[in-house]
């Protein structure tokens, strides 16, 4: 084979330097008092909320997903009750993004990030990376 011909794993594995198909998947918020949030997002703003249950990641804690006009999941609610101050009200913020990408793409920003040396944690099939301001983005794989 020529130099010049491609070799057959650069036509299926993205180059260590290509962009990847990266989709905001949520926002994920952080607030005091969960009823109070999701009557907001869903009486005001019209969402709908698909569920109230267990965290099943940050265990001890509540949350709620909210859904949009098409039903996909686009805000998640997290309890942190913690958060409450006595003379702050309304202590909510960003707790992370939720991104999602291909498997196959998942996998080669994981391959990224170890020969970056970036740090991350992987946990139930997401990466949870830091960005350089130390938000975190949570990064799931789609089934292809």
């Amino acid at each position: 084979m020529k130099s010049s011909d491609p070799s057959p794993s650069s036509e299926t594995e993205p180059s260590s330097s290509a962009p990847f198909r990266l989709h905001l998947d949520h926002a994920s918020i952080m607030t005091t008092d969960l009823d109070e949030a999701v009557s907001f997002y869903v009486d005001l703003l019209g969402l709908e909320c698909r569920v109230v249950e267990d965290d099943p990641i940050r265990e001890g804690r509540r949350r709620a997903m909210l859904a949009d006009d098409k039903g996909k999941d686009i805000v998640e609610l997290i309890e942190m009750t913690e958060m409450k101050h006595p003379s702050v009200p309304g202590r909510g913020g960003i707790h992370h993004l939720g991104f999602s990408l291909e498997k196959q793409e998942w996998h080669a920003l994981r391959s990224r990030l170890d020969a970056a040396g970036h740090p991350y944690q992987e946990t139930k099939g997401r990466l949870f990376v830091r960005d350089a301001d130390g938000l975190v983005l949570e990064i799931e794989h789609g089934t292809a």
